[in-house]
């Protein structure tokens, strides 16, 4: 029984880390100089509770002016959302900064910050120049929580 929930374990990891894409360097920077990409989360971080793998679709894409969010929160909140479906970071919204600032070896620091949804604060998204990336959300209302994943290409 423990044979197999190891090989059941280290099957998950390895299928985890072969679904993510490497992209060359000159991708990483025509996508975050384009405002054209997807973050795919694998992993949430929050503040208490430990690390947990994501198995459904959960993205934060960026659209030229446009911003939609679907990424799960697991944490304190300091308010309780009136709607059961604010649980979450699952908003679109039209009304954002986005500033670049690149950083050592090749890698980016995207930062966001929502104007349009009270609830929704500050996007820090670290991109490296594999196309890896790790992304921190803080909002007032909660307590701040972190992704990680990597961008990809959007299907056009």
């Amino acid at each position: 029984m423990i044979r197999i929930l190891i090989i059941t374990v280290f099957a998950t990891l390895f299928l985890n880390n072969a679904k993510a894409q490497n992209l060359t360097t000159a991708q990483v920077d025509s996508l975050v100089n384009s405002k054209h990409f997807t973050f795919k989360a694998e992993r949430m971080n929050p503040q208490r509770g430990g690390q947990k793998y994501l198995t459904s679709e959960y993205f934060l894409r960026v659209s030229g002016d446009s911003l939609i969010s679907s990424l799960p929160y697991f944490g304190r909140a300091y308010t309780a959302p009136i709607n059961s479906e604010d649980a979450g970071y699952d908003f679109t919204s039209t009304n954002f900064d986005y500033n670049i600032v690149p950083k050592k070896k090749g890698s980016y620091q995207i930062t966001i910050n929502i104007k349009d949804k009270t609830n929704a604060g500050t996007f820090v998204l670290t991109v490296y120049n594999n196309g890896n990336a790790y992304l921190q959300v803080t909002s007032i209302n909660r307590q701040p929580i972190s992704y990680t994943g990597y961008l990809k290409t959007m299907k056009k």
